[in-house]
């Protein structure tokens, strides 16, 4: 047994997770107030059978590792130090590994940083790339401070160099500096003015480059190290090892799109700012965020109202409890041609931030009607979803009201659609059965009750042998499908023996790929009442009607198409046996 599974077994999950939250049994599990977003129903569950746990509200899972590296900020390495101190473990030395693997990679990236320093800095083949940074009004204390470099536009140059400082060819790939080839592999980064990425441990974890000068020939204007062992582009920000002293000083964090933005911010005084490297927030960025501050203002090039990706970052963002504002700039098109027109006009943007939802307002009134009946329709389309996901009770009932005297509509319409709405989005599994189809579109209702089924099968009640008897086919969703089969054969399997159902013994033989995925359902928050023999087996009966309803429904919207197809191109024959399958599949429906 290696030392990660002598640990688990000697830490219980709920033990560790009870020393940061109070835990309350719920069947078989435990379920709590998640630590990692706000809420107010538990939707953080903890199976001590597992040693796993998963929140349904923020969707993060996993084990004890995983709980601490999410709620201490702790890496991979620290985590398994603590938690082998906890349990009187003795960690095995090894000469070679994981830790090995990702202090080299931290050195081979400080060595490459080194060689593009000096290309920009000190040798000819830098000479136009250092131009173009002063153009942009960089100084050359920056340039140093930031530790910015170029690739030289050769195919070969730094894996050269590396090679010649004994790093080796695997380690240079692994590293995302290099990518693989025939023989030994070719540099990433040609051609390019290239920023360190470095961590809040003053590491750097990889890079980014950018083209000089913005020809389509070039390729993309900026490309970034790969995820490796060190980099994970969605929990990082650029600047963060600059700014994060700043950013708890003035409690707030700006939040931009591009590295020049930054670093010209900084070297202009306004020193909170980093980029996001994209302008659709990741929940770890977000945890990153939240141990600096709780208030941040956005200032993208893209129109945040528009771009369903960002909204979906402002969604987490504000799940997780932030304040959040959006800076809009008036004479360029981002901060950093803002800073070299006029440092003023940047320094005033920020002051007059404005919330979030206020910008969504202003974006709709910029562009749509609410006069226009169409117009209106697209205002609410657009604004009622964002404004049921609002997670503050009071400034949701402030922008209702807002909402109301801007449609001049009734607050209570508005209203009772912002709650419509919630209820879609929040609908419990064990009611879902009994939601009418207008209140849950078709197929996301499908998919609820999809995984409450396979959650059911997971915890049939003691001294019930109970073995399915619907076909996979009653599933439209390819992974669920593949664990019923596996669910199906065990229970079969197990029905003989006259033994009950165990979550470890089903699992030893689902293939990974699918075990994550039976962890979370297994996870999922049952009803006690469930617990029940007449219960359970009445609540399986009812979601397996509604999910035979459903596949009908959707081949009855499927012959409807067909039907008006065959009507307008006059196929009377194939009309009259589309009407026939119709009829028999409404006597179907009605009779189930």
């Amino acid at each position: 047994m290696d030392d990660i599974e002598l640990i688990k077994q000697k830490v219980k999950v709920v033990d560790l997770i009870q020393e940061y939250i109070p835990l309350k049994k719920a069947g078989v599990n435990f379920k709590a107030l998640c630590p990692f977003h706000l809420e107010k129903t538990p939707s953080f569950m903890v199976s001590p059978e597992r040693g796993s746990w998963h929140c349904f509200g923020c969707d993060k899972g996993g084990d004890i590792f995983s709980f601490l590296i999410e709620k201490e900020g702790m890496d991979f390495k620290e985590a398994l130090e603590y938690l082998a101190k906890k349990a009187g473990v003795t960690l095995q030395r090894k000469s070679s590994g994981k830790k090995d693997l990702r202090e080299r990679l931290f050195e081979v990236n400080l060595k490459a940083q080194e060689f593009f320093h000096f290309i920009l800095t000190k040798h000819p083949f830098g000479k136009q790339a250092l131009e173009y940074l002063r153009d942009r009004g960089i100084q050359s204390e920056t340039i140093e401070a930031y530790g910015l470099g170029y690739a030289p536009n050769s195919w070969e140059s730094l894996t050269k160099f590396l090679l010649k400082k004994d790093f080796k060819p695997a380690e240079v790939i692994e590293s995302g500096l290099g990518i693989p080839s025939k023989n030994r592999g070719y540099d990433r980064f040609r051609g390019r003015i290239t920023f360190p990425l470095i961590d809040t441990k003053d590491r750097i974890i990889g890079f980014s480059g950018r083209v000089l000068g913005d020809t389509a020939s070039s390729g993309p204007k900026y490309i970034n190290s790969p995820q490796t062992p060190i980099f994970d582009k969605s929990q990082y920000l650029f600047g963060i090892n600059r700014a994060k002293s700043e950013i708890k000083i003035k409690n707030l964090a700006i939040l931009v799109e591009g590295e020049i933005d930054v670093i010209l911010s900084f070297q202009t005084g306004v020193k909170n700012v980093v980029a996001s490297k994209g302008t659709a927030l990741t929940s770890g960025q977000v945890d990153l965020l939240k141990k600096y501050t709780d208030n941040i203002s956005l200032c993208f090039d893209t129109d945040l109202a528009g771009d369903s990706a960002s909204r979906r970052g402002i969604e987490i963002a504000d799940a997780a409890g932030l304040n959040i504002k959006v800076i809009q700039l008036n004479g360029g098109k981002d901060p950093a041609e803002i800073i070299k027109g006029d440092l003023k006009n940047w320094q005033k943007a920020v002051e007059e931030a404005i919330p979030v939802y206020d910008y969504y307002l202003e974006s709709v009134a910029r562009r749509l009607n609410p006069k226009d009946p169409a117009g209106l329709k697209q205002v609410a389309a657009e604004l009622i979803p964002i404004w049921a996901k609002i997670s503050d009770n009071l400034i949701r009932e402030y922008y209702i009201q807002k909402l109301s005297a801007f449609l001049k509509t009734d607050e209570a319409i508005i209203r009772r659609e912002v709650v419509k709405q919630q209820n879609i989005s929040n609908a419990p599994q064990s009611v879902l059965a009994n939601k009418k189809d207008d209140q849950v579109s078709l197929s996301s209702r499908r998919s609820l009750l999809e995984q409450y089924l396979i959650a059911l099968l997971l915890h049939i009640p003691q001294d019930l042998v109970f073995i399915p008897s619907f076909p996979e086919t009653l599933l439209t969703t390819e992974s669920l499908c593949q664990i019923y089969v596996f669910l199906f054969l065990y229970l079969d399997s197990i029905s003989f023996k006259g033994r009950q159902f165990d979550i470890n013994e089903f699992l030893a033989n689902v293939p990974k790929e699918l075990s994550d995925e039976v962890d979370r359902l297994y996870l999922m928050d049952l009803d006690e009442k469930l617990s029940a023999k007449n219960l359970w087996q009445r609540e399986v009966e009812v979601v397996t009607s509604e999910l035979k309803k459903a596949l009908i429904k959707a081949s009855l919207q499927k012959l409807s198409y067909e039907i008006r197809n065959a009507e307008e191109f006059g196929k009377i024959e194939m009309v009259e046996g589309l009407n026939k399958r119709f009829r028999d599949l409404s006597v179907k429906l009605k009779n189930l």
